[in-house]
């Protein structure tokens, strides 16, 4: 019976590109590429979420080019032009940091001492990963973007209908926020910082200028605060109450972040840009602000949210989650991909423990897509997400088990005990191994404490002995003299050298541990205190 159509799979990236091509036709788009856009905040490490955002355009980028045959671009815009409103949990000498509040990113000091600025080492990172993820996209920063001019001629669209748009975007924030909010924003001449509470007395978009106060009469509310500041406590230096003019134009200004969000995809003629659900409202402000001004709104993808293994939002400068830097040491690249590509409206779990699940995803989809008729949607999920190579040799799942069972103590190790455990016409590919043991490595409990008794002792000190005086020698043997008369030493033995009462054939894993890391292991446990007998020395009372 042949494979049903309409029961194939649902592309959602086709779907996706209709949209778009139904877009550039409203649009009247003429000839020049079409741009996908995305965005990028370098206030704290990249994470999952903001490396889906940029894969799953790239999805949909491949497959409207396939359908249509149009140049396109993909451009990530990293907004480093943002002040810094709140420290990240996450680096080292977050109180460094602390001076620079209310800074642009660009001009932030980054706080590993590698990169210019907290933003240029942020995007160094996520650029690291799309390399991996082998994405082929064009970064720019909003510095560059407000500082050459490539925003101004949108700008003075805004300024042109300034109180009409400015209430737009102010009604999504709060009745307090409402106060003091305009969506420009200066850049201090006087100590660079971004003015976030102003209030606008007068703009004149011909000049492409904006007169502005910073009130008097606000109470200024900043995370991790639990009362409010005065105008004059925070914005220290600053004229309180007086009107300032100064110029919206080449980068002497910027826009706040949902204003920024519609002038970027205006300014850039983007067709095409995701966002995660919590920003859903903040995309419905966005498109009122096209509709404002006139203009035909990108189409705006919703996608699901990744969460913690508590069920929390994964956050840049909280860190919580899986680390990035953590999953792309364990995760395959077309692993990754693949759980990007399925259900992407789905909210997603993303922590260590997903990982043979997310890893072995690949391996089901490539078994079923050898299915002549029922393998249609496997096949077209294994093209869309570009697995070049058919997975073969074990699942990840089954390398996790084994170097669970067998506690090997580095990949030297590892390998070996896979080697032992898969014949050749089944040897994994070296790299799944090393992923496997990274795994490994920060998923395997920590070691239980040994306890000694005198007679585990005894045996501890044989074994070390036979260790040091015949480290050639055969395991097995030096292990039957060890354990001459003690076979109930077994527990103790397997927590000195693998920090578990239980584990595989010891006279293996000494063989494939070696007499030196072995015998280490066993004078490190003789080290340890002795507890005392439990017996009474004085006899029953």
């Amino acid at each position: 019976m042949s494979a049903r159509p309409d029961r194939v799979a649902h592309d959602w990236c086709a779907v996706e590109s209709g949209r778009i091509a139904a877009l550039l036709e409203r649009r009247g788009q003429g000839p020049g590429p079409v741009v996908f856009g995305a965005g990028f905040g370098p206030s704290g490490l990249p994470h999952i979420g903001t490396v889906s955002e940029v894969v799953r355009t790239s999805f949909v980028r491949r497959a409207f080019e396939e359908t249509t045959g149009w140049d396109t671009r993909l451009v990530v815009v990293a907004d480093d032009m943002d002040a810094l409103r709140k420290v990240p949990d996450n680096v080292p000498d977050p109180g460094g940091l602390a001076a620079h509040l209310g800074m642009p990113l660009h001009l932030v000091p980054d706080p590993w001492g590698r990169a210019a600025s907290l933003a240029e080492g942020m995007l160094e990172r996520l650029r690291r990963v799309l390399d991996l993820m082998e994405v082929d996209c064009e970064v720019v920063r909003s510095s560059d973007l407000y500082g050459s001019g490539r925003h101004d001629s949108t700008i003075r669209a805004f300024l042109a209908d300034f109180a009409e748009v400015n209430a737009l975007v102010g009604r999504s924030v709060g009745a307090l926020r409402r106060k003091s909010y305009s969506i420009v924003m200066p850049l201090s001449p006087i100590t660079g910082r971004v003015i976030e509470h102003t209030r606008v007395l007068d703009v004149d978009h011909l000049r492409g200028t904006i007169t502005y106060e910073i009130p008097k009469d606000v109470i200024i509310q900043r995370p991790g605060l639990d009362h409010g500041l005065e105008p004059h406590e925070y914005y220290v230096g600053e004229p309180i109450g007086e009107p300032v003019t100064v110029s919206a134009l080449g980068g002497r200004c910027k826009f706040q972040w949902k204003a920024d969000w519609a002038l970027r995809l205006l300014s850039g003629e983007t067709a095409y840009e995701m966002h995660g659900q919590d920003l859903a409202d903040s995309a419905r402000v966005v498109r009122q602000v096209f509709h404002r001004l006139r203009r035909e709104p990108p189409v705006l993808f919703e996608y699901g949210l990744f969460v913690d293994e508590r069920g929390r939002k994964i956050s840049k400068t909280v860190g919580n989650g899986f680390a990035l830097d953590d999953a792309i040491e364990c995760l395959t690249r077309e692993g990754l991909r693949m759980l990007l590509y399925r259900r992407p409206r789905r909210p997603r779990r993303f922590d260590l423990a997903s990982v043979p699940r997310v890893n072995d995803a690949v391996h089901d989809e490539a078994r079923l897509a050898r299915r002549p008729h029922r393998g249609a949607g496997a096949r077209l999920r294994l093209r869309r997400i570009g697995a070049t190579t058919q997975p073969g040799g074990p699942r990840f799942g089954s390398l996790v088990r084994v170097l669970a069972a067998c506690a090997p103590l580095d990949h030297a190790g590892a390998v070996a005990f896979v080697e032992r455990v898969f014949p050749p016409d089944r040897r994994p590919d070296p790299d799944l191994v090393t992923r496997a043991w990274r795994f490994h490595l920060q998923a395997r409990p920590a070691p239980e404490p040994v306890v000694l008794d005198p007679a585990a002792v005894t045996v501890l000190r044989r074994l070390a002995d036979a260790l040091e005086s015949a480290p050639h020698a055969d395991p097995a043997v030096l292990l039957h003299k060890a354990l001459d008369g003690h076979a109930d030493a077994y527990r103790p033995l397997y927590l000195a050298l693998l920090g578990r009462p239980h584990g595989p054939r010891l006279a293996t894993w000494l063989r494939i541990t070696g007499a030196r890391r072995s015998l280490a292991l066993v004078r490190a446990a003789l080290s340890l205190p002795v507890p005392p007998s439990d017996r009474s020395e004085g006899g029953s009372q």
